[in-house]
This record gives C-alpha cells, structure tokens and sequence, in this order.
C-alpha cells in the first residue's frame, strides 16, 4: 500500500532537508510543519507526528532510533533523531548552463539534486514547456503520471520524496490529482453519524442489524483495510455527516489505519475520527489470538486513539504480541447486545 497522503507530504518534506542520513529534531519538526501547518499546530500534533513517523518508518524510508535514550519523555515519546538509509550523497544537477528551467522549476537552480531527480525534472520540465500555451485539463496521477513520464506509477513514488517538498513541484501545477479509492457505504437514515468497519463480513453484519434501528447512524461504510487511509476523502462529499466513528480489528495495523484517516479527513474538512466505544469493549472480552509483539513505545503511541478506558487492556494485548479479529464479535453477540448502537 502506498503512504497516506499526510505521510507523504512529510517524506517529502523531511527528504529534502536531509543533506545527511541523521535528520536532528528540529530538523524534523521543521519538516513537520512546512508539510503540514494545521496538523503541527493542532491540539493533538505529537499523537500525529508519531502516527506518521511510525507509518514511513515501515515504509524503510527513515529509522527510527532503537535506543530508549534517544527519544523524549511525552506521550507519545518522539524520537530525538531520524535516518534516512537509503538517501544517496546529494550531488550537483546537470550544469546549470546545460539546463533552462522553466518558471515552474526555478527554485532548481539552487537545489541539490541527484542525477535520477535530474531526469525527472526534465521531464517534467519538457511537460511544462510543451503545455506552457495552455493550461492543461486535469488529470487523475497515473494518467498524468504517464503522459510525463511513460511510466504510470512514477509520480507515486516521486510525491513522498524530495521533489515534493513545500515549495517545489505541486500536483497543481502538473493539473493532476490523487483519485481517492472508492468508499462503498448503505444509507441507513437521517442520522448525522457514518459507521465504518474495517472488513467485509463485520459491514455485512452490521449493517444487517442496522436496517431495522439505526439511531443516529445515517451511513454504515466498508473502509477495506488501508483503503480507508484515502477513500475517507469522500465522505466530505456526503451531506450532514457530522460524525465518524470506526471499528476494526485491535491489532497495530487495524488500530494504526483509523488513526492515519482521522489525519487524512481533517485535511479535508471532517470531523476527527472516534473508536466505536462499546464495539471495542465487547471485543476486549473474547480471547485473544497470536499476533505480533509490539515494542512498549510504538503500542503507547498506537493506543492513543482508543478511548482512555481502553488503552491499558489494548497496550497489554500488544505488548504480549496478541490481537483480537473484529469478527469476535459475530452477528448472534450482536443481535442480543444492545449498546452499540447508540
């Protein structure tokens, strides 16, 4: 699965700031809020900074340290320091005399460029030059991805690295944009509240027992893993919903996707996403299964977004390297029981 899209633009951030593989703090931070302005400023900015951070981390595009000593105190901790493996030397462009930019790509006269983001700047250059009389029709990334470079999957990985970063090249200027994955949803009523789960037969059994009484859920939502991390956007574009509430397995992956949606839709104007409450508790309450083992920080920083009530029950779940399917909770448990659906 690709980066979300709030990680991606602090990769791209972070990558163009590193002239050397250890990115300090303030470094870091500096990064964070060019990337993302309201998130660093927002009452809940080192839960998010952490999200991020632990999402390209499994992505192998930074390390995190590994040493206790090298993170603070808060809570979530956050690391004193990042490296980036796979950054190669920062080397010189081709000649400046050899290449006129266009207007768009001026700030890389200056820049530190390797020969490969070279070459992707004078295709991009070539595009801006073929195109400059008019102002092309948007396009979805990969076909624009395509008609710049040949190749359909190039912008997605050019867009989490150094290219991107604040004040360099913009999925405006190149008239394109990244198309959400769709989110499948079933109107239920009139209510101001949107249901989403994690898998299929869960949806499918929740929203059997939704027909009938609702309450205040108006739309019950198949998020499909990751997915939801970007088919969130749409939601924005469904009227009077007012509140999102998730349910998914309590593993590190199914707590960690809703944490980075709620990042990714208050980008776009949604109301933070909460846990569905009673839906977890009555999960906490079957018997785990083997999963794996979560180092002690990452499952503090992951359990953040469970209700206070919940965290201590899902951090020892984590830490013992154990989790719990949301299908625990099958259609004869939810039938009888009542309180989840308020």
């Amino acid at each position: 699965m690709p980066l979300s899209p709030a990680a991606a633009q602090l990769s791209a951030a972070l990558q163009a700031r590193a002239e050397r593989v250890t990115v300090a703090r303030a470094t870091l931070m500096e990064a964070f809020r060019d990337a993302l302005p309201g998130a660093a400023s927002g009452d809940n900015a080192r839960s998010t900074l952490a999200t991020l951070l632990y999402e390209i981390a499994e992505h192998g595009i930074v390390d995190l340290p590994v040493s206790r000593t090298k993170w603070d105190a808060g809570l979530p901790a956050l690391p004193e320091q990042v490296r980036i493996p796979t950054a190669p030397p920062a080397t010189s462009s081709t000649p400046r005399q050899h290449v006129s930019w266009r207007p768009e790509l001026n700030w890389a006269y200056g820049a530190r460029l390797t020969p490969s983001q070279t070459e992707d700047l004078l295709a991009c250059n070539r595009w801006f030059r073929d195109t400059h009389s008019r102002r092309p029709a948007p396009l979805p990334l990969r076909e624009r991805s395509y008609e710049i470079f040949r190749y359909e999957k190039r912008l997605d990985a050019l867009i989490t690295g150094a290219l991107f970063a604040p004040g360099r090249l913009t999925l405006d200027q190149l008239a394109t944009y990244r198309e959400p994955p769709p989110l499948a949803h079933h109107r239920l009523s009139d209510g101001d509240s949107m249901l989403v789960v994690e898998n299929s037969d869960t949806y499918a059994t929740l929203r059997h027992l939704l027909i009938p009484a609702p309450g205040r859920i108006g739309y019950i939502a198949f998020g499909s893993g990751r997915a939801f991390e970007a088919s969130v956007e749409n939601i924005a574009e469904i009227p009077g919903i007012r509140r999102i509430i998730y349910y998914g397995d309590l593993d590190a992956e199914g707590i960690a996707i809703p944490a980075r949606a709620s990042i990714n839709g208050i980008q776009h104007g949604l109301p933070p996403i909460e846990p569905a409450t009673v839906l977890y508790r009555l999960l906490l309450a079957h018997e785990p299964t083997v999963g794996d083992i979560i180092a002690n920080d990452r499952a503090l920083s992951l359990v953040e977004w469970l209700p206070e009530e919940l965290r201590q029950a899902a951090h020892t779940l984590l830490s013992k390297g154990q989790r719990l399917a949301q299908e625990a909770t099958n259609r004869n448990e939810l039938s009888v029981e009542q309180d989840w659906r308020r």
